[in-house]
């Protein structure tokens, strides 16, 4: 079976784009005088997967020149230009859906070829296209860049005294646009650095932007009436949320500004915007600040919207889980339920039955409902370390609460050589995760030997340990005990 570039790139037309790219390659101009449709009828038979034994070089071979002795150069030549057609089809699918670059480029050529007219007439289809997409992760770049085409034409019509405002807004979009992109890498270090226990010994990123003073400089954005003040503002707050993140000025704040600006954004940075905010959600919910879990809530909700109910974006399965133990902490059940069923088949294909499965195994956990749990849980296969630390939480809470001392030990020791070694996740998680389970252990010997001092003396220093994972849960099942519920 071929698995070739070709094939892997044809996999991914839909009907209508592969009866274009027929109309493409019959085009003179591009096949270079060959015809390479025989070639790729053929090829076509096999769509969309292009997995069957049968596709080799051999048989395609055998089908474009019956008869003829196999000639394995020539079967590759045909591959690799039918591959060429195939990028440059994809770079016209692209022009088409970015208006604003095809206008540049055109733009570009008129200004080489001193069409001052044509070039100025595209300089305004390209503000009209920006205009159209929304402020994204590219907007304030693609400003600077027309601004820069504006200058370029003063240029060729001898009006440079007309440069100044362009100058200024030039420098405008270029700041704009650094702060974008440097928001979006203080937020993917932190979360790195917290998820998978990422080190920096240098980070210039960071060094630089503790150095700015931009409160002035948004000051004066408000003072002049700054049409991006907004933006400007987001961007800054994005940044301190993090370098100051006790400080919740500054989150309350970029919430305000996205709740009051979202219409302006394209989808996708909608979405970027969303991530931002439910990741300090997360992590002032996971220092047991509980009303971030319900501001949590409300932003899932929104990103479901936005990016999820439509189309075929696959849902991620951290996202998928990480909304759904939100849910239920804050114990929407009901809301949990009809989530899992109607978005784990938003899931990739490869990981959406084991998924699903462990989404059930919490949903049930929260409804006492142990015998499922364990149900759903033989049907989690691990993907990675973070699922497998999942089933282990949701084993050694079950058991727990189904009185299986034996069993619950047994999950606790596995849990521990886990994770231990488990180098994928950050370090954070793993003594975390390792404190809760000691905490554990001292309970249930506690309870098996009614030592009711060592209970009280366990509640108080869970009492003042909000960081740690299940400590709440911990605290439900001591408040049990004390009643005599266990």
């Amino acid at each position: 079976m071929i698995n070739s570039k070709l094939t892997n790139i044809l996999a991914t037309f839909t009907k209508s784009e592969l009866k274009e790219f027929e109309k493409f390659i019959s085009s003179a101009y591009f096949n270079k005088g060959r015809n390479y449709s025989p070639l790729l009828k053929v090829l076509s038979g096999f769509y969309p997967n292009f997995d069957n034994e049968l596709l080799t070089h051999e048989y395609i071979y055998s089908k474009l020149y019956p008869g003829k002795k196999f000639n394995k150069q020539i079967i590759w030549n045909m591959f690799s230009s039918l591959q060429n057609m195939a990028e440059e089809f994809l770079v016209s699918i692209s022009l088409e859906k970015n208006r604003f670059i095809k206008n540049s480029l055109l733009a570009d050529e008129f200004l080489n070829r001193k069409l001052a007219g044509y070039h100025a007439k595209k300089l305004d289809e390209m503000e009209k296209a920006l205009e159209k997409m929304g402020i994204d992760d590219l907007f304030f770049g693609y400003k600077n860049r027309l601004e820069t085409e504006r200058m370029s034409y003063h240029f060729l019509e001898d009006t440079q005294h007309l440069l100044s405002e362009h100058i200024v807004k030039k420098g405008e979009y270029a700041i704009l646009n650094m702060l974008r992109e440097l928001s979006a890498v203080i937020n993917d270090l932190n979360a790195n650095s917290f998820m998978f226990n990422a080190k920096f010994d240098v980070n210039i990123p960071r060094k630089f932007v503790e150095n700015l003073n931009m409160e002035e400089v948004i000051k004066y954005a408000r003072e002049k009436n700054f049409m991006y003040a907004d933006n400007l503002e987001m961007l800054y707050s994005s940044i301190m949320s993090v370098l100051r993140f006790d400080d919740e000025k500054y989150f309350l704040r970029l919430k305000e500004l996205f709740e009051k600006n979202l219409e302006k954004f394209s989808s996708n940075e909608k979405l970027s915007w969303i991530t931002t905010l439910s990741n300090y959600c997360t992590l002032k919910g996971n220092k047991g600040e509980t009303k971030y879990r319900k501001y949590l809530f409300e932003i899932n909700n929104l990103e479901l919207k936005v990016g999820f109910t439509t189309g075929n974006k696959h849902l991620s399965k951290i996202l998928f889980i990480q909304i759904l133990r939100n849910a239920l902490t804050i114990n929407e059940t009901e809301w949990s339920r009809k989530y899992i069923e109607e978005f784990s088949p938003r899931l990739k294909p490869s990981y959406r039955k084991p998924m699903r499965a462990l989404a059930l195994a919490y949903l049930y956990q929260k409804l006492k409902e142990y015998p499922k749990v364990l149900e759903n849980l033989k049907d989690v296969k691990f993907i990675d370390a973070r699922d497998k630390m999942y089933v282990k939480s949701l084993y050694i809470r079950t058991y727990f609460e189904m009185g299986e001392t034996e069993l619950l030990m047994y999950q606790v020791d596995s849990a521990r050589h886990f994770i231990s070694g488990a180098a994928a996740l950050s370090e954070g998680t793993r003594v975390n995760f390792l404190r809760f389970l000691n905490y554990l252990t001292n309970l249930v010997n506690a309870v098996e030997k009614d030592d009711k001092l060592e209970i009280e003396i366990i509640e108080s220093k869970l009492n003042n340990d909000p960081e740690l994972p299940f400590g709440e849960w911990l605290l439900i099942k001591i408040a049990e005990i004390k009643k005599g519920a266990k």
